[in-house]
C-alpha cells in the first residue's frame, strides 16, 4: 500500500518553517581569525577573447592541468579547439556569454560565500589548501568540476529558471542550476575528501549514512545556508517529507531496506527521481539521502560531544545509527 503524505495544511507549512530555520547548525564558531585565499580566475572573459584556433591553442597549451580536468582530454584536441572556436565566434552563444556575465557582475557574493565556507573548512581542518577557483563558460557544454586542488564553475549553467537556455535536464532536476546552489554542492563534493566509509559494507544504510555525513558537512561549513538549498530539494518538498517522515520511515521499515545489497533496488531510494512511487506520489527522488541525513543529524544531537571530525571519520554506518536513536520521530 502506498502512503499518503501530509498535505501543506497552515501548520504543516508553520513546522516545515521552523524545520528549515531550526535546523541550522546550532555549533557556533568564530572564523575571523583564520586567513584563507579566494582567487577566482575568470578563464570565461579570457576565453570569450579568443577568436583563432591559434590563440585557443595556446591558450589550452598554457593551462593543461585545467584542461585534463575539466575537459578531461589534452590541449591539442583538435575536437575542443574546434568546439571552442565554434562558441567564440557565434553571435547566439556570444549574446548568451553577455548575459552571464551581467547576471553574475564581479562575483562578489560567490567569492564571499566560498571565503565564508574556506574559513570554516581550514577551523575544523587546519591543514585544508584552498582549491584554485576558476570560472568559465562552455555554452553548457559542460558542468561543475570538483577535486580536492581545482574547483571549475561554468557561470552559465547556473543562471537560474529566467535564463534563455538551460541544461538539458529533465525539470525536476532543473530548480539545483541556479546561482544559490554552486557553493553547497561544491561542498558536498568536497566533504568526500574526508568522509570515511566502510568498503566492506554494501547495505543502504551504509550509502544513507554516508550521504547524511556529507550533507551533515555542509551544513556545519555553510551554517546561514538553508538545509533545502544543501540537499537541493524544494521547500515545498521538505515540508512534505518532514511532516511525513515517520510514514517514509515506516516503509523502509516495513520492507526490511536498510540492509538491503541489491544495487538496483538501492538505486531506486538514493538515486534521482521525479519521485519514488514506490512510497508515495508526493515522495521526492533521494530519499534515502535525506532520510540518512536524518540519522546523522539526529546522531548529533543525541551525541552532542561527538565533533564534525568525529562524525566524518566515523565509518561504520550501523553505529551510528543506532547511537542516533532515530525512529522517523520529528522532533530535533
Amino acid at each position: 500500500m502506498k502512503l499518503l503524505f501530509v498535505g501543506s495544511t497552515a501548520i504543516g507549512l508553520i513546522v516545515g518553517f521552523f524545520f528549515l530555520i531550526s535546523c541550522q547548525n546550532s555549533e557556533t564558531i568564530d572564523t575571523s581569525d583564520i586567513l584563507v585565499k579566494v582567487d577566482i580566475m575568470r578563464f570565461d572573459e579570457a576565453m570569450m577573447r579568443l577568436k583563432t584556433k591559434e590563440q585557443i591553442k595556446e591558450f589550452l597549451l598554457k593551462n593543461t592541468k585545467f584542461v585534463n580536468q575539466f575537459y578531461q582530454t589534452y590541449p591539442q584536441d583538435t575536437a575542443l579547439i574546434n568546439r571552442l572556436y565554434l562558441i567564440h565566434n557565434n553571435s547566439d552563444t556570444q549574446a548568451f556569454y553577455e548575459d552571464t556575465k551581467k547576471s553574475f557582475g564581479n562575483l562578489s557574493d560567490l567569492k564571499n560565500q566560498l571565503e565564508t565556507a574556506y574559513k570554516h573548512i581550514k577551523y575544523y581542518y587546519p591543514d585544508f589548501k584552498e582549491p584554485q577557483i576558476i570560472t568559465t563558460f562552455t555554452a553548457l557544454d559542460l558542468e561543475l568540476v570538483v577535486s580536492n586542488d581545482m574547483i571549475v564553475i561554468p557561470l552559465e549553467t547556473f543562471l537560474g529558471p529566467k535564463a534563455k537556455y538551460r541544461p538539458q535536464y529533465p525539470q525536476y532536476l532543473l530548480q539545483r542550476f541556479d546561482k544559490p546552489y554552486i557553493v553547497p554542492s561544491i561542498l558536498t563534493i568536497l566533504s568526500k575528501k574526508y568522509n570515511s566509509i566502510d568498503p566492506n559494507d554494501h547495505s543502504l544504510l551504509s550509502d544513507m549514512v554516508y550521504y547524511g555525513k556529507s550533507y551533515e558537512f555542509t551544513r556545519a561549513i555553510l551554517p546561514d545556508v538553508a538545509d533545502s538549498l544543501v540537499i537541493a530539494y524544494p521547500d515545498s518538498n521538505m515540508t512534505k517529507i518532514w511532516n511525513s517522515q515517520d510514514l517514509v520511515w515506516g516503509y523502509f521499515i516495513d520492507n526490511k531496506l536498510l540492509y538491503e545489497t541489491n544495487a538496483r533496488t538501492k538505486e531506486k531510494y538514493l538515486g534521482d527521481r521525479p519521485k519514488v512511487q514506490e512510497i508515495g506520489n508526493d515522495c521526492p527522488g533521494r530519499i534515502a539521502q535525506w532520510l540518512g541525513w536524518r540519522i546523522v543529524s539526529r546522531y548529533r544531537t543525541e551525541n552532542p560531544s561527538i565533533s564534525l571530525m568525529d562524525l566524518m571519520k566515523n565509518s561504520n554506518a550501523r553505529d551510528i545509527f543506532e547511537k542516533s536513536k532515530y525512529k522517523g520521530q520529528l522532533e530535533d
